[in-house]
C-alpha cells in the first residue's frame, strides 16, 4: 500500500511536468516557426533584389556591346569585317551571356540574306533559320532595337538591330543565354528561381528531385524586369520579363539537429523547474492551511481558556462583593474607634503626636477603603453615578505620597512636571487615583532589571486647549509588540500572578469619564501611558472628600508599617 501511495504521488507530481514540457515545446515550436517565416521573406526579399539589380546591369551592358557592334558594322566595309569579327569574339569569350552574334545583309526589299556575313561562334545553324518569328523581327522598324523570345529556342533571347542609311543596310542579333544572366547570384543552396516571359520560361532552377521533408509553408516574391533599350521608356519592343523567387518552409530546416539539441534540453530544464515549482506552492499551501488550523485551534483553545478565566472572575468577583458587604461593618468599626481614640488624645492634658498622627492615618485609610468598596459597588452598578470636579495634581500628589514607601523599597525616583495652577476634571477622586496607581505601579514593575540610574518615573500634566494630559513614563524595556495590539483587552497579560484587568478597568474609567487611555513605547526607551481627560468647565475641587495626605502623615504611616 506504501508503495502504490509513492507511486501514485510521483505520477501526479510528473503529470504537471509532462503537460508543462508539451506546451511549452507546442508554444517554442510556434515562436520558432513565426521567427523563421519572418528571416526567410527578409531573405527573399533581398534576394530577389540583388537579381533585379544584376538583371537590370546585364540589360545595360549588353545594350552597350549592341551599340558598340552597330558602330563597327556602318564603317566602311572593307575594315569594317574584321573588326567586328574581333570584337564579336573578345564579347562572346569574355561574357558568358552572350552565346551568339550575327551580323547579316539585307535586300532592298527588307528581306535577310540568309547567309550572314559574321558569325560568332562560326560553327552551328544560324538562329533565323530556326525561327521564323526572328527572321521576321530582321526586317522590322530602322533604327530600333527589339528584344524578341520564341518557344522554340529555350533558355534564350534575342536583341536585335535594324540599320539603314545612305551607304549600309543591315542587321545584327546578339543571342543571349538567359541562365548566364542571373547565374553570379545562383548558388546552392539559394531560393528558387524562376524566371518567365507571359507563359514561356526563361530560367528555372527549380529541381525535380522529389522532397521528402515536411512543407509547412512557401514564401514567394515576383519582381517585374524591362528588357529593351535603357534609353527608352518601356515599349512593345521591350521583353517583359518576370523574376519569381520562392523557399519553401521545411521543419528540418526550422528544427537542424544541434537546435533540436538544445530546444529539447531547455524544454526539459524549464518543464522540471516548472514541476518543482507547483510542488513547492502546493507544499506551501498544504502548510499554510496546517498552521491556519493551527493557528484557528490555539485561538479557540484561548477563547475556552478565557472563558474558563472569567467564569472563575466572576465567581471571585461575587465573593469579592459579599467580603466588601461584610467588611463595611468592621471598617465602620475601626473608623469609629480610631476616631473616638482620637479625640481622647485631644482631651488629654499632654496628648501624643505620634499615637495622635497614626489615629488620624487610620481613620483616614478607613475612610479610604470605605470610599473604594463605595465606588465598586457603584462601578457595577447599572444607575448612573454623580462624578464631582477633582483637582488632577492633588490627586497625584496623594498617590505619589501614598506610593513613596514602594518607591524606596524599589529604589526608584519620581519626576513630578505639573502646571502652576489646578487643572479640574469631572472624575472620581479616588477612581482618578485608582488609574494612576495602576500605571505607576505597572511602571515599578517592569524596573526590576534596570540599572539606578534608568529607575525614574516621571509624571507630567497639562492643559492642551480645552483637554487635559496626564502622562506616565518609565525606561523600561518597553512592550512586546504583541501585548500592543491586546494591551487594553480583559485577562490580556504577561505577569505570572496578574489577571490582566488593571488596565482594562483603567480605560473603563477614564472612558466613564468622556476621556481616553492609550499606551505605546517611546521612541527614546520606555513605555508611556496618557490619560487625555476634558477639562471642567466650571466648580471646583470636591470637599467632601478626604484631605490630601501630609508628608508627616506619610511619613509615620511609613515607619509605622516598617516597625
Amino acid at each position: 500500500m506504501f508503495a502504490s501511495q509513492r507511486l501514485r504521488t510521483a505520477v501526479n507530481s510528473a503529470v504537471p511536468a509532462v503537460l508543462i514540457w508539451v506546451a511549452l515545446q507546442i508554444l517554442s515550436t510556434i515562436v520558432l516557426i513565426f521567427f523563421h517565416i519572418d528571416k526567410v521573406e527578409n531573405t527573399i526579399a533581398t534576394y530577389a533584389q540583388s537579381l533585379e539589380r544584376l538583371a537590370v546591369s546585364r540589360n545595360s551592358q549588353n545594350f552597350g556591346f549592341m551599340q558598340s557592334l552597330t558602330m563597327v558594322a556602318d564603317a566602311p566595309r572593307s575594315r569594317s569585317i574584321a573588326s567586328f569579327t574581333n570584337l564579336a569574339e573578345n564579347l562572346h569569350a569574355r561574357y558568358p551571356q552572350i552565346s551568339g552574334i550575327a551580323w547579316y545583309e539585307m535586300e532592298p526589299d527588307e528581306k535577310v540574306q540568309l547567309k550572314p556575313i559574321v558569325q560568332v561562334p562560326t560553327e552551328g545553324e544560324s538562329p533565323i533559320l530556326k525561327s521564323a518569328k526572328l527572321l521576321e523581327a530582321l526586317g522590322g522598324h530602322h533604327g530600333q532595337v527589339q528584344v524578341v523570345v520564341d518557344g522554340e529556342l529555350q533558355n534564350k533571347y534575342y536583341i536585335i538591330e535594324h540599320v539603314r542609311n545612305y551607304k549600309n543596310h543591315f542587321s545584327i542579333i546578339i543571342t543571349i543565354d538567359s541562365r548566364e544572366m542571373l547565374k553570379p547570384s545562383l548558388v546552392d543552396n539559394c531560393p528558387k528561381v524562376t524566371w518567365t516571359s507571359g507563359e514561356l520560361t526563361l530560367f528555372s532552377n527549380v529541381s525535380t528531385k522529389k522532397n521528402n521533408s515536411l512543407i509547412l509553408s512557401t514564401i514567394e516574391r515576383s519582381i517585374e524586369v524591362y528588357i529593351g533599350d535603357i534609353y527608352q521608356k518601356p515599349n512593345d519592343n521591350f521583353l517583359k520579363t518576370s523574376i519569381n523567387v520562392e523557399k519553401p518552409i521545411a521543419l528540418d530546416a526550422i528544427f537542424d539537429n544541434r537546435m533540436l539539441y538544445v530546444f529539447s534540453t531547455f524544454s526539459i530544464l524549464i518543464a522540471g523547474l516548472s514541476s518543482y515549482a507547483l510542488h513547492q506552492g502546493q507544499v506551501t499551501r498544504r502548510l499554510r492551511e496546517a498552521e491556519r488550523l493551527a493557528k484557528a485551534n490555539i485561538n479557540r483553545l484561548e477563547l475556552e481558556k478565557r472563558h474558563e478565566h472569567a467564569s472563575r472572575v466572576y465567581a471571585i468577583g461575587e465573593m469579592a462583593a459579599a467580603i466588601a458587604h461584610e467588611l463595611i461593618q468592621p471598617l465602620t468599626a475601626i473608623l469609629i474607634n480610631s476616631q473616638t481614640g482620637v479625640k481622647l488624645m485631644d482631651a488629654m492634658s499632654t496628648p501624643h503626636k505620634n499615637v495622635t498622627s497614626i489615629l488620624s492615618s487610620n481613620v483616614k485609610d478607613a475612610q479610604r477603603a470605605s470610599e473604594i468598596i463605595r465606588n465598586v459597588r457603584s462601578f457595577v452598578s447599572p444607575k448612573p453615578t454623580d462624578t464631582a470636579c477633582t483637582d488632577i495634581i492633588a490627586a497625584i500628589r496623594e498617590v505619589v505620597t501614598l506610593m513613596e514607601a514602594l518607591f524606596a523599597e524599589c529604589g526608584f525616583e519620581i519626576a513630578l512636571d505639573f502646571d502652576e495652577e489646578p487643572l479640574l476634571c469631572k472624575i472620581g477622586r479616588v477612581e482618578f487615583e485608582q488609574v494612576v496607581y495602576n500605571l505607576v505601579r505597572n511602571a515599578l514593575e517592569v524596573g526590576e532589571h534596570l540599572d539606578a540610574k534608568d529607575r525614574i518615573v516621571a509624571i507630567s500634566a497639562r492643559r492642551t486647549d480645552e483637554r487635559i494630559s496626564i502622562r506616565v513614563r518609565d525606561r523600561g524595556p518597553g512592550i512586546e509588540e504583541i501585548m500592543l495590539q491586546n494591551l487594553f483587552v480583559p485577562f490580556s497579560t504577561t505577569k505570572v500572578s496578574g489577571m490582566g484587568l488593571g488596565l482594562s478597568l483603567s480605560r473603563r474609567i477614564v472612558e466613564r469619564a468622556g476621556g481616553e487611555l492609550s499606551g505605546q513605547n517611546h521612541q527614546g526607551r520606555g513605555a508611556i501611558f496618557e490619560i487625555v481627560l476634558p477639562k471642567a468647565t466650571g466648580g471646583i475641587a470636591s470637599s467632601n472628600r478626604r484631605q490630601p495626605v501630609t508628608a508627616d502623615e506619610a511619613r509615620c504611616h511609613r515607619e509605622t508599617k516598617q516597625s
